[in-house]
C-alpha cells in the first residue's frame, strides 16, 4: 500500500518549485508583501510534504530554479526573517502592525502549517498580533493572559474565531487537552517582559495538556468502537435528559465526593449525618455502599462503557431512585436503564459532529477517573470546600475497594499490580499502581493550579486512609464537619438545570437521518476501493481512480466521528498520522474493515430509532 502512486505528493513538490521560481524573481525585485506571502506559502507547503513522509531535503530535490539556487533562497529567506533582531527599541511594540509581522517572519518556522500547528500570544497589550496572526491564515491560535499580570483591553477576543482565550495555568493545560488540531508543533509569543517569568510554567502546562489529549487518543484508538457503537445506541436519550452544562447547584458550599476505596467503611456513618448540608458525589459503584449506610447522593456518575453484565450489577432495586444520573454516552446502554429521577448527559470533544448538530458543548475536562472528574464538576460548580472521601488510590492489604462497592476491575487487575510506593495519608508508605499513582499526582497539579487563582478554595482529603495528596488538607470527615460547624448549618440545597441547551422533537432523528446517509455513502465508496484495488493490473490511472475515491472517502470520513472513531488506528495509519506507519496490508483489506464497521453503526442507529 505504500508503494501506490500519490498525485497529492507529486502535485505539492510542483507547487514547491513554482513558489521557488517566485520567489526568486521577487528577490531580485524585494517587496516585503510579496515575499513574505510566498514564504508563508512555503512553509505551508513544506508542512503538508512532511505529512505525506516527504522530508524538507527531499521536498527541494529538483526545485532549483534557473535564477538562483534552493541554498541561496534558503540563505535570502533566513536572513530576511531575521531582520526584526536589529529593529531598535522604539520600534518593538506588539501594538504596530508592521513590527507584528516582522517578529512572525523570524518566530515562525521554516515548516509550519497555518491549519494544524498552534500559536500561543502571552498578554498581548491589544488585538493587533491576533488581526496579523489572522490574516496570515493562522487558524489555531491560544491567548494566555495572566489574571495577576497586566490588563488588556481584549473584550472582543472569544469572539474572533479560532482564537481560545486562557486565563490560568489550568485553563491552558484544558485548552491543549482539548484542542482537536493535530498539531506538530506550538510557538510562544510573549508580548511583555513580564511574562517571561510564568514561561516555564506555561510550557509545562502545554506539554501537560498535550500529554492528557494523547492519553486520551490513545484510549479512544482502544476503544473508540465500542464507544461509537454506544453513543449510536444511546443517543436518543438526550430528548429527555439534561445536559452537563445545565447544571447548577444552590444552598450549599460544601461538596463532598465518594470514591470506593477501602477507606470508604469508616466514614459513611458520618456522611449520612450531614447528608442534608452537602452536595454529594459519588461513583457507581459506591452506591450499594451509601445505600446501606441510609445516604442519598445528589449526583451518580458512570463513565466507562463496561459490559451488560455489570450494568446488571449496579442496578438499584426498584424501591430506590437516583436523584440525578449522570453519564457519558459511551456507556454500555444497560446503564441507562437504571431508575432515575433526572438523567444528565455529557459527551467528549471526540465527538464533534454531534456538538456541532445540536449545538452542545462538548465535556470542558479530560480526566482519567470518576473521582477527578467529579473534583472538576464540583470546581466549575463553585463550591468553596470540596471534600474527598474514600479516595484512597491505594491498597489496603488486600483490599482495593470498599465493603460493598461493586468491583468493576477486569480480571487482570490483581493486587501484584500494586508496586509503587508512595506516601500515606499517616505519612508512612504505602503501595499503588500505575494508573492511581497518575491519580494522585493529576491531583495534586489541580490543586496547586486551582489555589493560584481561588485562594478561598478549601480542598480536603478525609479519607482516613490510602495515599497522601499534595495540595490538599488531611483530616478526619468529621473534623472538617466541626471546622465547619455543619451540623448547626441551615441549608438549602437545590439541585437545578437551566435549558440552554433544547433538544427538539426532530433533532435527533434528523441527526439519524444525516448519518446514515453518510455511512451508506462511506460503504459504496469502500466497495468501490475494493473492486478497483482488487483488479490484476495496477496502472497509473487506476491508481488516479483509487487516490481519487479515497479522498472522496477521506471527505465524508472528515463528518462523522462516529466511523472516526471506530475505526481510529486503521484509518490514521491510511492517512498517514499513525506512528505505527502505514503497513496495514492492501486497501482492499482496510476497506473491507470499513464496510464493516459501517454497517454495525447503521445498524446500531436503526436499532436506537
Amino acid at each position: 500500500m505504500n508503494e501506490i502512486f500519490n498525485p497529492k505528493t507529486e502535485q505539492l513538490q510542483k507547487n514547491l518549485a513554482t513558489l521557488n521560481e517566485r520567489l526568486a524573481q521577487v528577490i531580485l525585485q524585494p517587496n516585503d508583501d510579496k515575499i513574505r506571502s510566498l514564504i508563508d506559502s512555503r512553509r505551508l507547503c513544506l508542512a503538508q510534504l512532511q505529512s505525506e513522509g516527504i522530508s524538507d531535503n527531499q521536498a527541494e530535490q529538483n526545485t532549483s530554479t534557473s535564477q538562483i539556487t534552493n541554498l541561496e533562497i534558503n540563505n535570502f529567506i533566513s536572513a530576511w526573517c531575521s531582520r526584526v533582531k536589529t529593529a531598535s527599541k522604539n520600534q518593538v511594540s506588539f501594538e504596530d502592525e508592521t513590527f507584528c509581522n516582522q517578529f512572525l517572519d523570524y518566530a515562525l518556522p521554516k515548516i509550519w502549517h497555518f491549519i494544524n500547528d498552534i500559536v500561543v500570544v502571552i498578554s498581548p497589550p491589544s488585538t493587533k498580533i491576533l488581526d496579523v496572526l489572522k490574516h496570515r491564515n493562522q487558524k489555531n491560535i491560544v491567548v494566555y493572559v495572566d489574571t495577576e499580570g497586566p490588563q488588556t483591553t481584549l473584550e472582543n477576543l472569544t469572539m474572533i474565531e479560532g482564537v481560545h482565550l486562557c486565563k490560568s495555568i489550568s485553563d491552558l493545560e484544558r485548552t491543549f487537552a482539548l484542542l482537536q488540531a493535530p498539531a506538530k508543533q506550538v510557538i510562544k509569543i510573549s508580548c511583555t517582559t513580564e511574562a517571561l517569568k510564568t514561561e516555564k510554567t506555561i510550557s509545562e502546562a502545554i506539554n501537560a495538556g498535550k500529554r492528557t489529549r494523547f492519553e486520551n487518543t490513545r484510549t479512544a484508538t482502544r476503544f473508540g468502537h465500542s464507544w461509537a457503537t454506544n453513543v449510536a445506541k444511546n443517543l436518543s436519550v438526550i430528548e429527555e435528559a439534561k445536559n452537563i452544562h445545565e447544571l447548577s447547584v444552590k444552598g450549599v458550599e460544601d461538596a463532598v465526593i465518594v470514591a470506593s476505596g477501602p477507606s470508604l467503611n469508616k466514614n459513611v456513618d458520618q456522611l449520612c449525618k450531614i447528608q442534608d448540608k452537602v452536595f454529594i458525589v459519588t461513583a457507581l459503584r459506591s452506591l450499594p455502599v451509601l445505600h446501606e449506610a441510609g445516604v442519598e447522593p445528589d449526583l451518580v456518575i458512570q463513565l466507562d462503557a463496561e459490559d451488560d453484565e455489570v450494568a446488571k450489577q449496579l442496578s438499584p432495586d426498584n424501591q430506590y431512585q437516583i436523584k440525578n444520573f449522570l453519564f457519558e454516552l459511551i456507556v454500555n446502554p444497560g446503564f441507562l436503564q437504571i431508575p432515575a429521577k433526572q438523567k444528565v448527559w455529557s459527551l467528549s470533544q471526540h465527538f464533534f459532529d454531534v456538538h456541532e448538530h445540536f449545538e452542545t458543548k462538548p465535556t470542558p475536562w479530560s480526566v482519567p477517573s470518576v473521582s477527578i472528574y467529579a473534583l472538576c464538576l464540583c470546581h466549575a460548580l463553585r463550591f468553596k470546600n470540596i471534600v474527598f472521601i474514600g479516595q484512597d488510590l491505594a491498597a489496603d492489604g488486600s483490599k482495593q475497594y470498599a465493603d460493598g462497592a461493586t468491583n468493576l476491575l477486569p480480571a487482570h487487575s490483581k493486587m501484584s499490580m500494586f508496586h509503587i510506593e508512595v506516601p500515606g495519608f499517616y505519612g508512612k508508605s504505602v503501595m499503588t499502581r500505575n494508573s492511581f499513582e497518575y491519580q494522585i499526582r493529576r491531583c495534586s497539579e489541580l490543586a496547586q493550579n486551582w489555589c493560584q487563582t481561588q485562594p478561598d478554595l478549601n480542598l480536603v482529603n478525609a479519607t482516613e486512609g490510602g495515599a497522601f495528596i499534595e495540595g490538599f488538607d488531611h483530616m478526619s470527615l468529621k473534623s472538617f464537619s466541626e471546622s465547619r460547624s455543619l451540623h448547626d448549618i441551615s441549608a438549602d440545597k437545590k439541585v437545578e438545570f437551566n435549558n440552554i441547551s433544547p433538544i427538539s422533537d426532530d433533532d435527533v432523528p434528523n441527526y439519524f437521518r444525516k448519518t446514515i446517509g453518510t455511512l451508506d455513502n462511506m460503504i459504496d465508496l469502500a466497495s468501490s476501493v475494493i473492486r478497483l484495488d482488487t483488479q490484476k493490473e495496477k496502472t497509473r490511472g487506476l491508481q488516479k481512480k483509487i487516490q481519487k475515491t479515497i479522498k472522496r472517502f477521506q471527505s465524508l470520513n472528515d463528518t462523522t466521528s462516529l466511523v472516526q472513531l471506530a475505526m481510529q488506528d486503521r484509518i490514521s495509519q491510511v492517512i498517514g498520522t499513525s506512528e505505527k506507519g502505514q503497513n496495514i496490508g492492501t486497501f482492499a483489506q482496510f476497506f473491507e474493515q470499513v464496510k464493516k464497521v459501517a454497517t454495525e453503526l447503521r445498524m446500531a442507529i436503526r436499532n436506537s430509532r
